[in-house]
């Protein structure tokens, strides 16, 4: 339910905004991106591992973001900044896969991987206040931000994949438990692109941790750290009316 107040809130903002009569004011927009994703400490079977998880090593987990965003203006050069992103983040763990090798571009041979992956996918609400380094009539556009994303969880799971090529394995997905049902993260960034008379063009590059622990439990049932928090690094590329 709470995912659905927190969508339709932002729906109505951004319904009204476009109808106002003052543009300048309240500018709607839209951004795609690239996520990548970390705990801060190993958790479950990684935390004091045990077979088959021993030879697995720490990773990223390379995801996407999407979603709509509306800035409103504020004193000179500052705004207000909301945005209702679908948000993938988590963490992944690898193996070398000693069953499949692959050719690389320099007609060498390597093993290829399997991934065991945290999959935490949010409904995601940032909160921002940004500033304007440059004028409004300045070509350049060059915004920093900090601010805040309350966050909801709406997919869960962990998935263990292999390469297509493995006739002895299939790929293995389940349900992950105990996930925070709210999220809060702290994050900051800077948005650098072109202005034009009727859109900005813009990459947004964003740092976020989250302040509220990924898990609601210090350990599983097993007794493995449950106690972790997260990085994710942002690189979108957005568009503001």
């Amino acid at each position: 339910m709470k995912r659905y107040v927190l969508s339709g809130v932002l729906f109505m903002i951004m319904a009204n905004a476009c109808g106002q009569s003052t543009p300048s004011l309240l500018r709607p927009g839209g951004k795609i991106g690239f996520n990548i994703s970390a705990f801060t400490k190993d958790v479950s079977v990684f935390d004091r591992p045990a077979e088959p998880y021993d030879s697995f090593r720490n990773s990223l987990r390379g995801s996407f973001t999407a979603g709509a965003t509306l800035d409103m203006k504020m004193v000179k050069g500052f705004t207000f900044g909301i945005e209702l992103l679908y948000a993938t983040k988590g963490m992944s763990y690898t193996q070398k896969n000693d069953n499949v090798l692959i050719e690389t571009e320099d007609g060498q041979t390597k093993n290829a991987t399997n991934y065991y992956t945290f999959r935490l996918d949010y409904l995601e609400l940032p909160l921002t206040v940004n500033y304007d380094f440059k004028p409004e009539t300045a070509k350049t556009m060059v915004t920093g931000y900090i601010g805040l994303a309350p966050a909801l969880p709406v997919s869960t799971k962990t998935r263990l994949s292999y390469p297509k090529s493995d006739p002895d394995h299939e790929n293995q997905k389940s349900e992950l438990d105990h996930v925070n049902s709210f999220m809060k993260s702290f994050l900051a960034g800077v948005k650098i692109g072109e202005s034009y008379p009727e859109t900005d063009l813009y990459i947004d590059l964003r740092g976020g941790y989250t302040l509220s622990k990924v898990f609601n439990r210090r350990y599983d049932e097993d007794g493995k750290n449950l106690s972790t928090h997260m990085y994710t690094f942002t690189v979108a590329f957005g568009i503001r009316f």
